[in-house]
């Protein structure tokens, strides 16, 4: 897998999964630019942040014009921002808490991914990966919102692999299972909770952030260049498990 040079964009880059992507392409000596609402967390040559919230139309496109002007071609894109749901039923949810969730999770990736498809198709080849979740298929009471954010971004990236076709530009998405990050540290670091956790997954452990990074470099990467608007599970067997 040949990453030298070649120049990514990833989003949520300033923690979890984002962060270790950026990490894991920054090691293959890929240039990365980290879109993050929060400020950097990453200090490398080869790194580069704008400060932006992924559902500020114009300040992503005026991040992914000057990545262009810069260096000329832009290879790929993941779209790692995120947020969770409220852990309500759906009836206790308010339409603010539901338009939040699905704006972050879903929109977000839209703009994102419109401002740069333009690129790609310009270049005649690129790699979108969007992260999904095992939720987007595999649901659990409390999550109506983040179920249907998370699908909506299952079925956008076989949408958005059909229109970019043509194109050489393949997009994909990735479904993780129960990963240990910060987001999700208060809840694994109880004993109980995690055993119980653990006890569900076929591999018999958490994943780490760079248990997905590692399937999103796969997907960025010229071996995947015939897997197109698919979503892969990286969960330790959890979705396969009786």
């Amino acid at each position: 897998m040949k990453f030298k040079d070649k120049v990514f964009i990833v989003t949520g880059a300033s923690s979890g999964m984002g962060k270790s992507c950026c990490e894991l392409l920054l090691e293959k000596k890929a240039v990365v630019v980290g879109i993050d609402i929060n400020d950097s967390t990453i200090e490398h040559d080869l790194y580069f942040h704008y400060q932006s919230d992924v559902l500020a139309e114009e300040q992503i496109q005026k991040c992914i014009a000057e990545v262009d002007a810069k260096y000329g071609h832009i290879d790929g894109l993941v779209n790692a921002a995120g947020i969770f749901g409220n852990n309500k039923p759906f009836y206790e949810l308010s339409t603010e808490e539901w338009n939040k969730v699905i704006s972050v999770n879903a929109t977000g990736s839209f703009i994102v991914s419109k401002a740069v498809a333009p690129k790609m198709i310009a270049q005649n080849h690129g790699k979108i990966v969007n992260i999904s979740c095992i939720r987007s298929t595999i649901y659990k009471n409390n999550m109506a919102e983040y179920a249907a954010s998370k699908g909506a971004v299952s079925s956008m990236t076989s949408a958005m692999a059909l229109d970019l076709a043509p194109y050489n530009v393949q997009v994909n998405c990735v479904a993780p299972g129960f990963i240990y990050t910060g987001m999700t540290s208060a809840s694994f670091d109880i004993p109980d909770v995690r055993a119980k956790s653990e006890a569900l997954i076929p591999n018999g452990r958490l994943g780490m952030p760079k248990d997905i990074a590692s399937v999103v470099l796969f997907l960025l990467s010229d071996m995947s260049d015939y897997v197109t608007g698919t979503m892969l599970f990286a969960d330790g067997g959890y979705h396969i498990q009786k």
